[in-house]
């Protein structure tokens, strides 16, 4: 029971601590004496305050004590104090519209109390939300009003709060200079304070480090950032060292550190949704799109800015929405969609307009600047990016700054201004440069390289791209397998032109080799780092995410399976749905799926810690090559395709004599071909006529990409082939020369990169790990195609219900084999699979395991194709195998006959335990199987393809 009179400043005490734990109580206080209510009401009113960087919640049920202890006593004041501490954790709590009106409904009851202090005070919180509310100039005047007030009373620490808020507004208003000048007059007042000017160094150190990086001094604003971050985790304030940690995510966001900044940012955003804090999740999720527009995910950020904007219009956050705006105009104009880009920077710049952000509007005419390049006006261009750049320069913004200046040499470039291209990249790239901002580096050095290759200085071009180059590979080591390959999908320009240079200029090696660094870099990186592609099993947020995504494969299965007319394979209860209403929930899953892996990979290793691995020299490979291999390795520059063979005593290049439609014509009519005879069968009459037509498409794409390096051909055993672009489409040992199939002549091996060469490949103990799972009976010739494998290696057997993602959990032997279905998926390859008893295998999956066997067979339809992305890494289950340790792949490009499969396998693996070498074996099974039956078509001999190390597995030796 709470005493309600006679309390002296000890009982107050302890009435206040009974309160925190009961706000409720407040309303029975009413016959408080004076000094005892003031006392509680301050005491409460300082822990409300506390309670900002820690639970805003919390703040809000004190700010209510207060209230209704002022109403009880009916004391205006105290009234007054409790709705002013209502607004200020209403606006923490994002709930922006409230805060303003209860701000001002304590002013005007604090004026009814004669209290211009107290009036003052409203005045700070409402300077933190004018901009979200578009209130900037009547704020801007309030505050002046309450300066004066806060000087003549001697209120210093109030004075303190007032100029560290209204330097806020000018930051978010994108008047930097202006804001640091004015934060660091505050930090000085604030130590001038002393204990009193103490709690607030928190919150300057954090503005002052917002004012660096908007002015491009990284270094300085993550030091005041770390210094922000101590003070809050001294004083025990988790929600303030989120937000400082969200203010480091920005700053790794800007210096190119993406996979450091989405993992902080992600975690920030869990940690406001938890708390509730709706539009403060949603502020973050604007980050996260930022983020994903420097990863070239445009279409992601497409989607959540305008769930955002939408967000922002609810909260009546006009700010935030013209922000969202901005990202919104980016996303559509980097995908193509120029007049929906113009549309959104149309509504963005009056927003800015109406809040006085001189700033930010030159952000919207600087995004229109680009646009214009893009439509091919320069004149408009050059004029937006001239007013920008003269903006920033005197504003003292650098990198934007920078970005203008770039636009303007890019501009100068294509009105054939060399001199005014140049100068204007040479400004950009040493801001860049002092800032350490990749994205301006890389253009910079890109548009220098461009302007000396023009002006016939190759050296000078070289070594430009080179340093471009150099700069993507920089950032893409530390970026994740889900974030790397957008990230490169237009970061190719600089190396391209590098290779044509060297090509141009005969330098055939160096070509070769920029193009190998370039390939190479990205598969040995994985290789080199396979533990950073491992979830973290110690961490319970990872379990938590790792539960979730299992219960969504098990939705998603089912779904899927409705959604392509397979009811009898659904397990579990499920609602009667469409196809089409089954394929929506796939979707939806499959979104979730995806945040969840990307999450889940963005916490599964510290990224400083990642091990590079030097791609190998020219005379490196050529090591790795027997005297009778001839290497050859395709590239595509956009218009020509090359290739270069290599073997131990000499490089050389060639310029083939096929077009980019051609070739996709020739590969898409074989496609069709061997879809044509799967659907017919080996034994239907119509099947010969599409052999022979197949042959007819096999001997001209030999013609256009083997017969150029006919002279290199002559004497050779086996044939290492490095695809590039859409030749991974290209089964290879299908290729007819007129007289025979290349797999009846030459041993075939597909490699990612000729790097591969040079890795060391595992050694296991002999025995095979077979997995077979008949479909549920409809691939019934899979046990005796698994039984066969282990009766030639022994080993063990999982079969079925056994068949499942923990019979690969336990440590690797010599082969694995897997007899299964699976599938390709063309419209998102990252969730090819294959089907075990517990669900579909993913590469995810697969990433999670040591699968460092000697040679891995996937027995499963489709299980060897990929989707190719702009940088040319492979998208699929293969690359899952490889980059999990597989020493060696066999995998099947398309569906294939159960019954030869059984044959199929048992000579391949007589073969190998007769110690013949991978590339011999398969090609002993194949061209065994037209020796038999010549004119069978492709389909029903050519399934498999051998990827990796073509050696025989050890402990083995020629018969």
């Amino acid at each position: 029971m709470i005493k309600m009179d006679g309390v002296d400043s000890v009982e107050a005490d302890s009435l206040v601590a009974q309160l925190l734990e009961e706000p409720s109580t407040a309303s029975r206080l009413e016959s408080l004496s004076d000094d005892t209510a003031r006392i509680v009401v301050e005491q409460l009113k300082q822990e409300a305050d506390r309670y900002w960087g820690i639970n805003a919640n919390h703040s809000l049920e004190l700010a209510a004590a207060i209230i209704h202890i002022g109403q009880a006593r009916r004391d205006v004041g105290q009234t007054a104090l409790g709705i002013m501490a209502r607004g200020d954790a209403l606006k923490l709590l994002g709930r922006t519209t409230e805060a303003w009106q209860a701000l001002d409904e304590a002013g005007q009851l604090f004026l009814t109390a004669d209290d211009d202090v107290g009036w003052a005070r409203t005045r700070i919180g409402r300077l933190r939300i004018c901009v979200d509310l578009n209130r900037v100039h009547e704020a801007l005047a309030d505050a002046e009003r309450a300066q004066v007030i806060f000087a003549q009373h001697g209120e210093q620490e109030k004075q303190l709060r007032l100029e560290l808020n209204l330097a806020i507004v000018y930051d978010l208003l994108g008047e930097h200079t202006q804001a640091l000048a004015l934060f660091q007059l505050a930090l000085a007042h604030a130590v001038s304070l002393g204990t009193i000017g103490t709690p607030h160094l928190g919150a300057l150190y954090t503005s002052i480090g917002l004012a660096y990086r908007a002015l491009g001094n990284f270094h300085e604003a993550a030091l005041h950032h770390e210094k922000a971050r101590t003070f809050f985790i001294e004083r025990n304030q988790p929600s303030a060292v989120a937000t400082t940690e969200l203010n480091l995510a920005h700053t790794a966001m800007a210096q190119g550190r993406y996979r450091h900044a989405l993992k902080l940012l992600h975690h920030a955003h869990g940690l406001r949704v938890t708390e509730q804090l709706m539009r403060d999740a949603a502020q973050i999720s604007c980050d996260i799109v930022e983020c994903y527009l420097l990863l070239n995910r445009y279409s992601e950020a497409r989607e959540l800015a305008q769930q955002l904007i939408e967000i922002h219009r609810m909260f009546h956050s006009t700010y935030l929405e013209a922000i969202n705006l901005l990202h919104l105009a980016t996303a559509e104009a980097e995908s193509g969609n120029l007049p929906a880009a113009q549309s959104a920077l149309d509504a963005a710049e009056p927003i800015f307009s109406s809040l006085g952000a001189t700033s930010w509007v030159k952000t919207t005419h600087l995004r229109r600047g680009r646009i214009a390049l893009q439509q091919g006006d320069i004149n408009d261009a050059l004029s937006w990016a001239r007013s920008t750049a003269a903006h920033y320069l005197a504003t003292g913004q650098d990198v934007q700054y920078a970005t203008a200046m770039l636009l303007q040499g890019q501009a100068a470039f294509a009105s054939h201004d060399l001199e005014g291209a140049e100068a204007a990249a040479i400004v950009a790239l040493g801001i860049a440069q002092r800032c350490n901002v990749p994205p301006l580096r890389y253009a910079s050095h890109l548009l220098l390289g461009r302007s000396a290759e023009v002006r016939g200085t190759i050296r000078s071009a070289i070594r430009r791209y080179h340093a471009a180059a150099a700069t993507v590979d920089r950032v893409q080591r530390s970026l994740t397998i889900t974030l790397r390959p957008g990230f490169l999908e237009d970061k190719g320009e600089a190396l391209h032109a590098l290779l044509m240079l060297y090509l141009h200029n005969g330098q055939v090696a160096s070509a070769w080799e920029a193009l190998e660094r370039a390939k190479g870099q990205v598969l040995l990186g994985y290789l080199a780092n396979r533990e950073q592609l491992r979830w973290a099993s110690d961490e319970a947020d990872s379990r938590a995410l790792v539960e979730e995504l299992n219960q969504l494969r098990a939705e998603h299965q089912s779904f899927y399976h409705i959604a392509h007319a397979e009811p009898d394979l659904v397990t579990g209860a499920l609602p009667a749905l469409s196809a089409e209403q089954a394929l929506a929930e796939v979707k939806a899953r499959e979104l979730r799926m995806r945040a969840i892996t990307e999450q889940l990979y963005l916490r599964g290793g510290d990224a400083d810690d990642q091990r590079h691995r030097p791609v190998p020299a020219l005379l490196d490979i050529q090591h790795c090559l027997d005297d009778d291999t001839l290497l050859i390795e395709f590239y595509h520059d956009g218009g020509t395709f090359w290739a270069w063979t290599l073997d131990r005593q000499r490089l050389s290049v060639h310029c083939l004599p096929v077009l980019a439609e051609t070739l996709r014509s020739l590969l898409a009519q074989l496609e069709v071909n061997l879809a044509a005879a799967l659907r017919l069968g080996p034994d239907a009459p119509a099947v010969l006529p599409l052999a022979l037509a197949a042959r007819r498409i096999a001997q001209r794409l030999y013609h256009l990409l083997f017969q150029p390096l006919a002279d290199h051909l002559q004497g050779r055993r086996r044939l290492v082939i490095v695809p590039y672009g859409p030749l991974h489409y290209l089964p290879f040992h299908l290729l007819h020369t007129g007289v025979a199939y290349l797999a009846e002549q030459y041993e075939i091996v597909i490699l990612p990169a000729a790097a591969l060469l040079s890795r060391r490949v595992p050694q296991r103990s002999g025995g095979a790990r077979v997995l077979v799972h008949s479909h549920h009976g409809r691939l019934p010739q899979t046990l005796i195609e698994g039984q066969s494998v282990q009766r030639i290696f022994g080993g063990e057997i999982y079969h079925d219900e056994a068949a499942n993602r923990r019979a690969l959990e336990a440590a690797p032997s010599q082969i694995l084999h897997i007899a299964a279905h699976g599938e390709h998926r063309l419209d998102n390859p990252d969730l090819s699979y294959i089907e075990l008893a517990d669900g579909q295998l993913y590469t995810d999956d697969l990433l999670q395991q040591d699968m460092s066997y000697e040679l891995v067979t996937l027995s499963a339809c489709e299980t060897g194709r990929a989707r190719v992305a702009l940088s040319d890494e492979l998208i699929g289950l293969g690359r899952g195998f490889l980059y999990a340790g597989a020493g060696a792949l066999i995998v099947s490009l398309w569906q294939i006959v159960d019954a030869r499969v059984v044959v199929f396998m048992e000579q391949l693996y007589s073969a190998l335990y007769e110690g013949a070498s991978k590339a011999a074996a398969l090609r002993s099974v194949q061209s065994g199987l037209l020796a038999a039956e010549p004119d069978l078509h492709p389909a029903f001999w050519g399934a498999f393809q051998l990827i990796g190390d073509a050696g025989p597995l050890s402990g083995t030796s020629p018969s």
